[in-house]
């Protein structure tokens, strides 16, 4: 059997004129299994900027919760006050006790010597430490840390390696102690 009228047809048996097939026909076959290796190709690329969103959002929303611990810690800090038992007040034994409570009742996830107070004149000490002693209208700096691991982004092969995990997150706030 021959090709028919303009090279359209191509004989893939020789027993009959059914068993031809247009050339349009090869190449549309042709044709989708290109698209369906392209969308595979695609697919990947597109669940990884996916997993991307979902990791930097729960990056975000771990930053938020420092950003707010801190405030928290900075607020109970400043208000601190070092002896009231004489009139019946509230007593707490240590700013640092003070800070901690505060920072971690806001945000559970932080251990204590990821917290550190900082007071002008002074070094910044962890809270472990008791040795921090501000003076009324002195700012004094709240700094909470926190290691963020990084679930998805630490599991990638290439990018896993490049980045740190656990990503540090940390965020310092002060307040006039009052």
């Amino acid at each position: 059997m021959s090709t028919v009228e303009n090279g359209d047809r191509i004989p893939i048996r020789g027993d009959g004129e059914s068993s031809h097939v247009t050339h349009r026909s090869v190449r549309k076959a042709e044709e989708e299994g290109q698209a369906m290796v392209e969308t595979a190709l695609m697919i990947m690329v597109v669940l990884l900027l996916l997993l991307g969103i979902i990791e930097f959002g729960f990056l975000f929303f771990a930053y938020v919760r420092v950003s707010n611990s801190a405030r928290e810690g900075a607020r109970a800090g400043s208000l601190w006050l070092v002896d009231r038992t004489a009139d019946g007040g509230y007593y707490e034994p240590t700013l640092c006790y003070t800070v901690r409570t505060a920072v971690q009742s806001e945000f559970d996830q932080v251990a204590d010597n990821d917290i550190s107070i900082g007071v002008v004149g002074q070094d910044p000490v962890n809270c472990t430490s008791e040795s921090v002693s501000p003076e009324a209208g002195q700012p004094i700096t709240v700094t909470v840390t926190y290691g963020y691991q990084l679930p998805v982004v630490s599991s990638l092969p290439i990018i896993g390696q490049v980045i740190a995990s656990p990503y540090p997150v940390s965020r310092a706030v002060a307040m006039r102690f009052q």
